[in-house]
């Protein structure tokens, strides 16, 4: 650090626990810490940290990453905030505002196209990256444009650009700054989309009660396009759903309910929900994962990715 009033300009907090920060609650302490709740702030700290030789850590609503237990060093800056304007059927969201904001208001002006995503946590620029998604459909189909920051300058990149994939995009492939998202629906009725948002929202509460400390799914579907016909073969075909075999399925074909190592627990109602159950620690978690993903594959012949992110 070159300058006192940088802490204060940006107000920088120096040894900060990460795992409160967290829906997993886990995670050591990192050297620095601080929150921009608009883009302009997001660059700017950005550059700073650069500028000064820190190593920068990004993340936003908290929701799908695993923080280490040990001291994180350098900058950890969560991008949370924001604003958002509607003019007809789009939207232009700064990537800081949460999701459930989003599909809120969304839904309240009758415009179809996120309602189906309604109950998962994070920011938009979160679900952006990791192109989040619930009941076949994902928040890439309702992305027009993307404003990134590639580093040295800010710019807009088209839906057709971003390399949206099942739960994958460029975002994650390229060190880009998700700064603003334009979002393009389609016209519908309020109080239908309300219906379903309601719906939607009572089933993943009885999933993911409140307050519970896990990052959501934990392991990524696996789509049938990308399995071998000699591992195919062991899948149950019922079990298929819209091109995609579900990692439950396949962990609990294994045993995975109810698992355990350390503080982390596989819940005994879903395979693949890791559940803190107290002082859980990062390396519990990928030790439980490693055994899973071993046992996965020696039966199915699949090996599973994680949907979560290890910071």
């Amino acid at each position: 650090m070159k300058k006192k009033e940088d802490f204060t300009q940006f107000r920088i907090k120096k040894n900060v626990k990460l795992a409160p920060l967290a829906t997993f609650r886990i995670g050591g302490t990192c050297d620095y810490f601080t929150v921009a709740e608009t883009p302009e702030k997001f660059i700017a700290i950005a550059e700073w940290a650069k500028k000064n030789g820190l190593r920068l850590t990004l993340f936003a609503g908290g929701s799908n990453v695993v923080f280490p237990d040990e001291k994180l060093k350098g900058l950890v800056l969560r991008f949370l905030g924001g604003k958002m304007s509607f003019e007809g059927n789009e939207c232009v969201v700064d990537g800081g505002v949460l999701l459930g904001d989003v599909i809120r208001k969304s839904v309240n002006r009758g415009l179809r196209g996120l309602e189906t995503l309604s109950g998962i946590p994070g920011t938009i620029g979160g679900a952006v990256v990791g192109n989040a998604g619930a009941y076949g459909h994902a928040v890439a189909e309702a992305v027009h444009d993307v404003e990134i920051w590639d580093g040295a300058k800010r710019r807009w990149i088209p839906r057709d650009q971003c390399q949206f994939a099942y739960r994958e995009s460029v975002f994650k492939k390229k060190p880009f700054l998700v700064l603003r998202v334009k979002l393009k629906f389609k016209k519908g009725n309020a109080a239908e989309l309300k219906k379903i948002s309601r719906s939607i929202i009572t089933i993943r509460e009885k999933k993911y009660k409140p307050g519970i400390k896990c990052p959501g799914s934990f392991f990524k579907n696996v789509l049938v396009k990308d399995v071998a016909p000699r591992s195919l073969a062991a899948i149950d075909r019922t079990k298929i759903i819209e091109g995609k075999i579900p990692a439950g399925y396949l962990l609990e074909s294994i045993g995975s309910k109810g698992m355990r190592v350390g503080g982390i627990a596989i819940a005994n109602f879903h395979g693949n929900l890791f559940v803190n159950r107290g002082r859980a620690k990062a390396s519990d978690v990928k030790k439980l994962a490693d055994i899973l993903r071993k046992k996965v594959r020696a039966k199915f012949g699949i090996t599973l990715e994680e949907e979560v992110r290890y910071v």
